[in-house]
């Protein structure tokens, strides 16, 4: 094997590990698209059916940029492995007998276990049972050796007959009524998440990553198939809806990408009504599961929180079409993300891409200790003007950096206010709730701050967002410019990576913002009241693309593309001019010896 060979093998080792172990794990409201997204990636490519890209005329860059990723794609695309997290409940499920299904279903949806039983009927109790019994089995061979993951008995259970019996579940208790399976896996998921048991509510800490260590242990069985066959693994979870799950999974696999399907609330509801059959009762109850407004204790560990998720999210995918359209936007985003999964740096970032990448950037900038929040503002060519983040006004110390025992002892008196240092209430609600002598430090080291919009509240018996320290980080990219003078902002573009409030949207408004890229859906009634009014209303775009850690992973190459053409073409660009120089000489010398031969025939004449 020549050296250029050996280098293009090398090559192909390097990129060989990108493609062939890939996990993503999509996140996103009920609704939103997360099943369609698994759906199309466990396709094949000629079933997953991308909108063919022009080759001719195109449009823009951005045109171009596809044309690149459908390619690639095209050669190298790979089937996913669809794990849903309702399959994983249900395995959880069946460790127990249909006895304790039928009684926690009676529980949960206020019904007679006996009118439960007739329903079901006696096949699906059978069936249930002896699923019951394989669950059991299977469990002992696994906790017996990991070798048991090689067994094909193994594969079928957890990839055949599970999501084919958890089919049947849906289908048999949803006669009871629409959304009870719903509303049924939801709590066997936070009992999971809560106690280690579907049944059990019984909050036990050590079981918090149970469901993902169930599906980790897929994932592992999936690794240990693919030695035997060389098949790649590519896993798509379906879906992550806890902040700590997607954690675990990012710990443990650089190749880990949680996506974030995301759609319009109003597109989002209409498909439950059309898909579910769900009434706008049954809507909102899944909404208030899903979104909490306020979780406390133990409930901030095991409950569902899909905003927290969305805010984790790696890249973002805005499904805005149903199957009528083909999803053709959807698979558009889809390629070009698993393209660059797969092959890093294939193409550059989209300029809103880059801008809001500089307001996530922005957003660890916040001291706030309730919520990090970054903006960018940038002018009609996305050329950026200003960034902010939530903090206290410059001069100010923030929350994250003050602690209650220099406020009780008066040590560090620059970063209290005389409110804070005067006020008797709000000095004895302070020790009643952390006492006295608390320390400089928790139990664990951390500083032990405090918010003083919780307990101002608190005193005033009453929410309001006016006592909060910090600015919004809209407000203060606003600012920001202001106070050190910039380019005017009229006809700008507004980056957040939440979604402003009223008083920010009123400020965008009268700025002249006309375009505004936000992530979380935006909360109150801001959108309607504040920007859907008069002739200047901006358009509101919810955020396509990657940020983070992500758009370092996915746009930095691997090596320069250059070399790697280079290589992997075994392409030799000649040094034109040293060919020129050494041809040259040859031919000087030449001229040389044969002048030579001349004279020696001159002189025997």
């Amino acid at each position: 094997m020549s050296n250029a060979s050996k280098s293009k093998s090398a090559l192909n080792k390097v990129f060989e590990e990108r493609r062939k172990f890939i996990v993503v794990g999509l996140t996103g409201r009920t609704g939103s698209g997360c099943t369609t997204a698994a759906r199309l990636l466990a396709s094949s490519f000629e079933s997953f059916c991308p909108p063919r890209p022009v080759s001719v005329n195109f449009e823009s860059d951005e045109d171009r940029k596809y044309k690149v990723l459908y390619e690639y794609l095209d050669k190298n695309w790979g089937r996913f492995h669809h794990i849903q997290l309702r399959d994983l409940i249900t395995t959880f499920v069946l460790e127990n007998d249909f006895g304790s299904f039928s009684a926690f279903l009676s529980s949960l949806a206020g019904l007679d276990v006996v009118d439960i039983r007739q329903k079901l009927g006696a096949g699906f109790e059978e069936d249930f049972n002896k699923l019951h019994e394989e669950r059991v089995q299977a469990k002992l061979m696994v906790e017996k050796s990991e070798g048991g993951l090689d067994e094909d008995f193994i594969y079928d259970f957890y990839f055949k007959k599970v999501p084919e019996f958890t089919q049947i579940i849906r289908k048999s208790v949803d006669i009871f009524s629409t959304g009870t399976f719903t509303k049924l896996y939801q709590s066997f998921a936070n009992n999971i998440r809560r106690s280690g048991l579907a049944y059990s509510d019984v909050f036990k800490p050590d079981n918090i990553y149970k469901l993902a260590q169930r599906a980790n242990k897929l994932i592992k069985l999936l690794r240990r198939r693919s030695l035997k066959n060389s098949e790649r693994v590519l896993v798509c979870l379906d879906a992550i809806r806890n902040p700590f799950e997607a954690s675990f999974f990012r710990e443990r696999y650089s190749s880990f990408y949680l996506m974030a399907i995301s759609a319009h609330d109003s597109d989002r509801k209409a498909r439950l009504r059309r898909d579910l059959n769900l009434t706008d009762v049954k809507i909102k109850a899944v909404d208030l599961r899903e979104n909490p407004e306020k979780l406390k204790g133990d409930e901030f560990f095991f409950s569902q929180d899909i905003p927290r998720c969305i805010q984790l999210a790696d890249v973002h995918i805005f499904n805005q079409e149903d199957a009528g359209s083909g999803y053709r936007e959807l698979k558009k985003q889809l390629v070009k993300y698993l393209a660059l999964m797969m092959h890093p740096g294939l193409v550059t970032p989209s300029r809103s891409e880059r801008c809001m990448q500089l307001a996530f950037d922005a957003k660890v900038n916040s001291g706030c200790i309730s919520r990090q929040v970054g903006a960018a503002v940038a002018d009609a060519n996305y050329s950026v003007k200003a960034i902010g983040w939530n903090d206290v006004a410059q001069g100010q110390t923030p929350c994250n950096l003050r602690n209650v025992e220099d406020l009780q002892k008066g040590e560090d008196r620059d970063a209290y206010s005389k409110y804070e240092k005067e006020n008797s209430e709000f000095r004895g609600l302070v020790d009643r709730i952390y006492g006295r002598g608390v320390g400089s430090s928790t139990s664990s080291g951390i500083p032990c701050s405090f918010c003083f919009k919780d307990i101002q509240n608190s005193l005033d018996g009453e929410k309001n967002q006016v006592h909060t320290r910090a600015l919004h980080a809209e407000e203060n990219a606003f600012i920001q410019i202001s106070k050190y003078g910039g380019q005017p902002l009229e006809g700008g573009v507004l980056f957040t990576t939440a979604s402003p409030c009223e008083l920010c949207s009123k400020k965008a408004y009268q700025i002249g913002i006309t375009k505004i890229f936000y992530i979380d859906p935006y909360p109150g009634i801001a959108k309607d009241q504040i920007l859907r009014i008069g002739g200047r209303q901006p358009d509101l775009c919810l955020f396509t693309g990657a940020v983070g850690r992500a758009y370092q992973q996915l746009f930095d190459p691997i090596m320069p593309y250059k070399e790697e053409l280079k290589i992997s073409e075994m392409l030799n660009v000649p040094n034109v001019k040293s060919e020129l120089r050494a041809r040259i000489k040859e031919l000087e010398y030449k001229n040389g010896r044969l002048q030579g031969e001349l004279d020696r025939l001159k002189e025997d004449l």
